[in-house]
């Protein structure tokens, strides 16, 4: 049932020489051979032209690298050459192949350099090559060791080279599918490499390229790096859940093979099915080892490697196995418009979910439906979980057959759907065809150009040229300009299908500011390379959030109108801002409707801060603090002497300057947002009463799996505040105060700010 991770031999293998002296065993390693046994039978889409291109890049490449080897012996050519077969496996144009066989040709050698690439291949085949390079230097600084560098931290200088890398990725992202291509091949290649290094790549590959390319729809690619990686960074983990999944394989097969049976043969016999499709497959596999090892892992749930968490027993895992459905419906939708195939196409495997959830019981909470929400990367498909039982498990006394009933999840997808799924963006025909349709016409200008040199080289200085080759090629690139015709170069298309390209794009412009590199791959790899949850607008728009995504983040993710929040209502029912989202919630969000007065506004952007809990949020909300003239103490300082202010029923200036303010009493609102550890509330409560503070209340609120927030109502009411003392000495116990419990273990993010109506009261001003 599951199947594994295929062997990989070497593309090639070196032969005998007669003479030992001069033999290396490669010998017959030469740009025809690569061309006619790796290359030449995977790019027969491409056009006569584009192969060209292709083959020219071949020969740049070899003799480029000529001399060089790779750490398992083999000419380092053949790295390349295996880049772009996966490539070209992939379908895509003639220039990422370019880019792949020339990705190193750069960094690696003296041969060649960008403007020299440029010149021959185009401004796209540069930008991506320079793309790979910036790439690589990310894979360089993630495997070093923390350290100073030039007076830098690895950590940082590791940010620095990933936020490079991520805004390289929005002006080109087939830079991110070349280097995808790339990272596979070395993965599957990795057995050349000392074991510290096999690991330090794997745990690279799960923290930052598995991920993106889930982000990028990728599936098929994204499961190969998680098996290699998971396979090299904890092989016994690896082992032992290899171990389990052939167990339950051995238990479950029959009764998998049979539902499989069951169901293909009521599909072939349903008549809407053999009216609207001309087919369909029925494939059973099991999970991923690395999707269940990280559910087993107590940071399982997050983004990356969690080879090291604890976990709960390998044994209480029985949910492996998987039917996948494909319906080969294309040929029946001929003659339909885009919408009415995406229609039927929905149709279809409505249809399906019918049939299968009639045959067998679903197991309740576990129907997904990414076909009327598709995932963040585009993919669609409809999935559920049932259990796998009928009249004939029971045997002839009553019973059931000794094998225990176990869950089976099925996916329901058309050919589309699941071509989509496997290739994700590679895959997308819009933007396959931009890209496509501008590497032709780059091409065609570049060999006009150098028609044009050869032309003239031939009758003005005598040099000889063949011109009738040259007439030749004219010829096919007129038959290919002719065949393009009506297609228009769409550069906003890939930006266009994948979101979260264009929040990177503004992310960048709008944080640059704010936020330091470090902090802004936390915010990308948290908000973006993390769990997903989708909530719907009153209109019914699909907004998709991170999981655990609050109303206040769901307010700055749908515009600006977070400012100016006032209440939120989830479902009809109005709910606090720290209220977490949770799949299919209908949010509305409530603003006020006149502008706030800046000490007011002040008060709502702390309040609103604590209880965002996606990064890019309260990056939005910190750039309006600063906007406003807030900073950490002189943003605290500010706020107690607007409170102070208020409670002597004074009026309170547009520009509160530093001056000394008294007051009798200052109650305020202690909130941190911090993971469940045992004693740390213990921890907390100890240093807020030793900084001289009573508390008044504390409560405590789930936010995420492992996330809560605490809040602890202090107050201060000691002689030297009722003498009249000036709020300096406060400031300087809440700061301290502050900056000491924010930087306990455990510790996220913390806020702290007055008390008004507590103040208030006791005052007796009420």
């Amino acid at each position: 049932m599951r199947p594994r991770t295929p062997t990989r031999t070497r593309a090639v293998a070196p032969k005998p020489n007669d003479d030992p002296e001069t033999a290396t065993g490669w010998e017959h390693i030469t740009p025809e051979f690569l061309w006619n046994t790796e290359l030449a039978r995977r790019v027969r889409y491409l056009d006569e032209f584009e192969r060209a291109e292709v083959r020219d890049a071949l020969e740049v490449a070899f003799n480029a690298h000529d001399g060089q080897a790779r750490k398992s012996g083999e000419p380092y050519i053949t790295h390349p050459v295996a880049v772009a077969a996966i490539l070209a496996e992939m379908e895509l144009d003639h220039e990422s192949l370019v880019a792949g066989l020339l990705h190193d040709t750069v960094e690696d050698t003296d041969a060649v350099t960008f403007e020299s690439l440029e010149k021959r291949y185009g401004t796209a085949v540069r930008r991506i090559v320079e793309g790979e390079t910036k790439v690589s230097k990310v894979s360089s600084s993630l495997s070093k060791e923390s350290q100073q560098i030039n007076g830098t931290s690895a950590e940082d200088v590791k940010s620095e080279d990933l936020a490079q890398m991520f805004l390289a990725m929005t002006e080109e992202v087939r830079i991110i599918i070349v280097k995808l291509a790339d990272r596979l091949h070395n993965m599957r290649t990795l057995e050349g490499l000392k074991p510290e290094k096999r690991v330090k790549i794997a745990n690279e590959t799960l923290l930052v390229f598995a991920p993106l390319a889930k982000l990028l729809g990728m599936y098929k690619v994204k499961n190969e790096l998680e098996d290699l990686s998971f396979r090299y960074a904890n092989p016994d983990a690896y082992a032992e859940m290899s171990r389990r999944c052939d167990e339950l394989s051995k238990q479950q097969e029959s009764v998998i093979q049979r539902a499989a049976v069951t169901l293909q043969e009521t599909m072939q016999g349903d008549d809407f099915l053999r009216g609207n499709t001309v087919g369909v497959t029925i494939q059973a596999k099991a999970k991923e080892l690395y999707g269940l090892h990280r559910k087993l892992s107590a940071g399982g749930r997050r983004s990356g490697s969690a080879l090291n968490g604890d976990s709960k027993n390998i044994d209480d895992i029985f949910e492996v196995a998987q039917l996948r459905v494909i319906l080969h419906d294309t040929g029946a939708m001929a003659g339909m418009t885009g919408e009415a195939r995406r229609l039927q196409a929905s149709r279809v495997c409505y249809h399906v979910l019918g049939i299968v959830h009639a045959m067998w019981p679903p197991v309740p909470g576990n129907m997904k439906d990414y076909i009327a929400t598709p995932k963040l990367n585009g993919y669609k498909a409809l999935h559920t979980v049932i259990l796998p039982i009928s009249p004939d498990d029971a045997n002839p006394t009553g019973g059931i057959e000794e094998t225990p009933v176990f869950p089976m999840e099925i996916m329901i997808r058309t050919e589309a759907m699941h071509i989509l799924a496997e290739n994700g963006i590679a895959a997308d025909a819009e933007i396959r065809q931009q890209w496509r349709a501008g590497a032709r016409r780059t091409s065609r200008a570049l060999r006009a150009r150098r028609r044009a040199e050869l032309r003239y080289a031939a009758s003005q200085e005598g040099r000889d040229v063949d011109l009738k080759a040259l007439e030749r090629e004219e010829a096919l690139d007129m038959a290919a300009a002719a065949a393009d015709k009506g297609t228009e170069e769409n550069v906003d298309a890939s930006l266009r299908q994948v979101a979260w390209l264009k929040n990177i794009q503004s992310w960048q412009k709008e944080f640059i500011d704010v936020l330091s590199a470090r902090e802004f791959v936390d915010t990308i790899t948290s908000d973006l390379l993390g769990r997903r949850v989708f909530v719907f607008t009153p209109k019914g728009q699909v907004t998709n959030l991170p999981h655990g995504a609050t109303v206040v983040d769901y307010a700055f993710y749908t515009g600006e109108t977070g400012m100016l929040m006032e209440y939120a209502k989830v479902n009809g029912v109005q709910v606090e801002f720290d209220h977490v989202l949770t799949n299919a919630e209908v949010v509305e969000i409530f603003n006020e409707g006149k502008e706030l007065p800046a000490h007011v506004m002040l008060r709502r952007l702390r309040k609103l801060r604590l209880n965002a809990s996606t990064r890019s949020a309260r990056a939005k909300i910190q750039k309006q603090l600063a906007r406003l003239g807030s900073g950490d103490i002189k943003e605290l300082r500010e706020s107690l002497q607007v409170e102070a202010l208020t409670l002597c029923g004074e009026s309170i200036p547009d520009n509160l300057g530093p001056g000394p303010r008294t007051v009798t009493y200052c109650a305020y609102m202690f909130e941190l947002v911090a993971a469940d550890r045992t004693g740390l509330l213990a921890t907390v409560s100890a240093a807020i009463t030793k900084s001289g503070a009573n508390i008044d209340s504390y409560t405590g609120v789930k936010v995420a799996d492992d996330c809560f927030k605490m809040s602890f109502a202090i107050h201060f009411d000691d002689n030297e505040l009722r003498n009249g003392a000036s709020l300096k000495s406060l400031d300087e116990n809440l700061s301290r105060l502050f900056t000491e419990v924010t930087s306990f273990k455990g510790v996220a993010s913390g806020s702290l700010y007055c008390d008004v109506d507590a103040a208030v009261r006791a005052a007796g001003q009420e």
